[in-house]
């Protein structure tokens, strides 16, 4: 192949600023390779450039990075459902709508299945009852506040309030049974006189992801849900997308209660249905071109050929190439877990209308049913947030503002249950 003319580092980075704009000129080699090519050894990471070998072939949403200079980075092969939004118009009426969805199984979200009637699942609503069921683990939906169990200097146990945050898994201990001993002022003026009260409070003693011990009051309320389990019976579970697109039957309906929105622009209000699961290899890549560069992902089997850079170190000094690097390394494996638009962009899809058990359900408004602008935008600056997808009408924070008696010293702490002798199905 004849020498392509050169360009210079400040060239290039004037000449690019966005995916649609001509591109400078770079030395490619002549043999072609196939996307199955590259593994996470010696070919990745990798500068090449795609371009589709038959014509109309090359689905949309990857159409727009080929016959330009982009980074291969690292290879993936996992599940990956494909769902779309469903979505509840004025009338009440339920449509699903929208481009396919890919949900990868590694996703690290929370859904619930959607009953027939399109309501809430059930949830506990107390500590007692997530006690009373006694799962291995149960994921919180609202503000707590324990006791946290630590060691003084000495190596005394001591109780200190700590605040767990919705979003949290713990895993569950055992019953304990705490006496508590406060003091109160009884009589008026020169009789006053102290007296001591013993005050029992029940716990749910359990870890947190520091196995940190944490003792939670019956009393509390809130919402709660236990995590799914293969083989139990699982009341008032929340689910990964792994148990989904593992363990459970397609196509089924599940919403999403809390994790990371999609990471590009579409229609989303937490609720799918998941119509199918398939084994996905791809590779991970980004443009390095760019001003401000983006993640996207290769299926190995997309109908293209590769070319790889003749001299990768025309990139090198390039400023565009040194962000497209260090977003690749931060944030390409988590990239590749996120929810994302399938690249067919098949935005010709029928709606389709789903019926309620109970059709008066139609008739009742669920804000949580909205379309999100909850938009995840990766860039070198910014962190992914995951999110509740709850209206605030049914969302449940816990009003018990004290763990422990006020100004109370503890002076027994006694197991009378533990999960291993709870009765598990």
């Amino acid at each position: 192949m004849a020498a392509a003319p050169t360009t210079t580092a400040e060239d290039a980075e004037n000449a690019v600023t966005s995916l649609n704009t001509t591109s400078p000129t770079f030395e490619w080699r002549e043999d072609k390779v196939d996307v199955e090519y590259f593994q996470n050894d010696d070919t990745l990471p990798s500068v090449v450039r795609f371009e589709e070998t038959d014509p109309g072939k090359l689905s949309p949403g990857l159409r727009i990075y080929a016959k330009q200079p982009v980074q291969l980075y690292t290879r993936t092969h996992k599940k990956v459902a494909r769902a779309r939004t469903i979505m509840k118009d004025k009338e009440g009426t339920y449509f699903e709508v929208g481009q396919t969805l890919l949900i990868p199984e590694d996703y690290e979200g929370w859904f619930e299945l959607v009953p027939s009637d399109f309501c809430r699942a059930s949830c506990f609503r107390s500590i007692a009852q997530v006690a009373e069921a006694m799962p291995r683990k149960f994921f919180t939906r609202s503000n707590l506040k324990a006791i946290r169990v630590a060691k003084d200097e000495n190596g005394e146990q001591k109780f200190l309030e700590r605040k767990i945050s919705s979003g949290t898994v713990l895993s569950v201990d055992g019953l304990f049974a705490a006496k508590w001993r406060t003091s109160a002022q009884t009589g008026v003026f020169k009789k006053k006189s102290q007296e001591w009260v013993t005050t029992e409070v029940k716990y749910l003693k359990c870890l947190d992801s520091d196995q940190k011990e944490v003792l939670l009051p019956l009393s509390h309320s809130g919402k709660f849900n236990a995590i799914y389990e293969r083989g139990h019976l699982n009341q008032n579970s929340v689910y990964r997308m792994k148990d989904i697109v593992c363990d459970l039957k397609l196509p089924i309906k599940a919403r999403l209660l809390y994790g990371k929105a999609p990471v590009v622009p579409c229609i989303f209000t937490g609720m799918l249905m998941i119509r199918s699961m398939k084994e996905d290899d791809c590779v991970v890549g980004s443009t390095v071109l760019n001003k401000r560069n983006v993640l996207f992902e290769v299926p190995v089997d997309t109908p293209c050929s590769v070319q790889l850079a003749a001299r990768p170190e025309e990139f090198t000094d390039l400023s565009s190439y040194k962000d497209a690097q260090k977003l690749c390394k931060k944030y390409a494996l988590s990239y590749s877990s996120m929810i994302k638009l399938s690249p067919d962009l098949d935005t010709d899809q029928k709606t389709i209308q789903h019926i309620p058990a109970d059709p008066a359900i139609m008739r009742k408004v669920d804000d949580a049913l909205k379309a999100l602008d909850l938009i995840t935008d990766i860039s070198l600056t910014d962190e992914s947030q995951d999110y509740f997808m709850e209206s605030e009408t049914d969302s449940a924070q816990s009003d018990d503002l004290f763990p422990m008696p006020l100004q109370g010293s503890l002076f027994e702490l006694k197991e009378f249950r533990s999960r291993e002798s709870h009765t598990h199905v």
